[in-house]
């Protein structure tokens, strides 16, 4: 029996913090936010299907239709190196937004996936752009929501979970988005001025912290021992041969997660 699965509503989101624009089908909603003019502060889009969505490194991020994809458009009054921990706090922001949701905290593997039982469940992309003469971020979110594993790609499903899959019943994408919403408008808060704070939760909450990572970076891969995470969301890392670095480009791989063994 297929599942009927239920759809984003635009008058879901009368009392949303931020305005929200629901699209029924968009290629990538970070894209459609730096497409659109004057696009005031807190503009939010969001779809529960993209066709060409986006991860870190220029990936593809699989976007079929049940999940929940938003971004979020924010004009901070700081330049771009008072930013580098927008992505951790982000991530803050959804793990928030899951737990107020469903009762369920995911763990966060840096930099920017958040996990339950080592698989996926949601991916973060965030992007500072120049717009309309202002440096702008954008910050997207694409959770896993009422995805059926067969609609995501085969080398995808092994390493991917959803919110129904984690709850045992279809959900309201409609109450998670407005959840998200409210979690990324009080993130917009406390951006400049709450940032130990949220750091703090981020490092609690960070999976990759106490294991055995491989840094990779081009070509070259490095195995490594997460340590930590700084004050700007990087990860502190011992090599094998004693020296220390705090890993900020590239990518950390944790072993027994995404297919690092």
């Amino acid at each position: 029996m297929q599942i009927r699965i239920p759809q984003l509503q635009q008058d879901a989101f009368s009392d949303s913090p931020f305005p929200v624009q629901v699209l029924r089908e968009t290629d990538s909603t970070n894209d459609a936010l730096k497409r659109l003019p004057r696009a005031p502060h807190g503009t939010v889009f969001v779809t529960g299907r993209q066709t060409r969505g986006r991860g870190r490194l220029g990936r593809s991020f699989a976007s079929p239709e049940g999940g929940v994809y938003l971004s979020v458009l924010l004009k901070p009054d700081a330049p771009a190196s008072e930013l580098l921990h927008l992505t951790a706090m982000a991530a803050v922001a959804v793990r928030r937004a899951i737990r107020d949701f469903c009762g369920v905290a995911p763990e966060i593997k840096w930099t920017n996936d958040l996990v339950c039982g080592g698989k996926k469940l949601v991916g973060i992309l965030t992007e500072l752009v120049q717009k309309d003469g202002a440096l702008c971020a954008i910050v997207g979110v694409g959770v896993n929501c009422n995805t059926e594993s067969v609609q995501l790609p085969p080398e995808v499903r092994k390493i991917a979970t959803s919110l129904r899959q984690i709850t045992g019943h279809t959900v309201d994408p409609n109450a998670l988005a407005l959840c998200l919403v409210r979690r990324l408008a009080e993130l917009d808060c406390a951006l400049l001025t709450q940032k130990a704070a949220w750091m703090a939760e981020y490092a609690a909450a960070c999976v990759t912290v106490g294991k055995q990572v491989q840094i990779v970076s081009g070509a070259e891969r490095k195995t490594a021992f997460a340590e930590g995470i700084d004050e700007n969301g990087a990860l502190l890392v011992r090599f094998e041969n004693g020296e220390t670095a705090a890993v900020s480009t590239g990518e950390a791989s944790v072993r027994g997660m995404y297919g690092y063994i």
